[in-house]
């Protein structure tokens, strides 16, 4: 029991980092004028998800898929607990690491984005 214990907090403390690294401000990306050209692609406006959707879809669909499996496999409890951690875990980690590299990486400034889109 101590075990499950220290692994529910570990994914909850990943997920708190999750949280917090997810309303930081990026750093501030510069690009110079003589680099414009390399960013100079076309614009598309359909190419994005709404948050929510992308949110509710990588939650639900792992948890879907576990809970089938275990109705079609009639899998005892052990292993549906050990597949709720790995996702648990997988999410948690997938976060903080995606929300590292955008917080690293930057986003462009203002003056570039109205520069490209001109």
């Amino acid at each position: 029991m101590r075990e499950l214990a220290i692994e529910i907090g570990v994914r909850a403390l990943l997920f708190g980092v999750f949280v917090f690294t997810e309303f930081l401000d990026p750093f501030q990306r510069v690009i110079q004028p003589e680099e414009i050209w390399l960013y100079k692609n076309p614009l598309v406006q359909s190419d994005n998800i709404p948050t929510r959707l992308m949110f509710a879809i990588s939650f639900l669909t792992p948890l879907a898929v576990i809970c089938v499996v275990k109705i079609i496999r009639r899998t005892d409890k052990t292993e549906i607990k050990e597949a709720f951690l790995a996702v648990s875990l997988a999410l948690a980690l997938n976060g903080v690491c995606t929300n590292t590299i955008k917080l690293i990486v930057g986003r462009w400034s203002d003056e570039l984005g109205n520069a490209l889109h001109r």
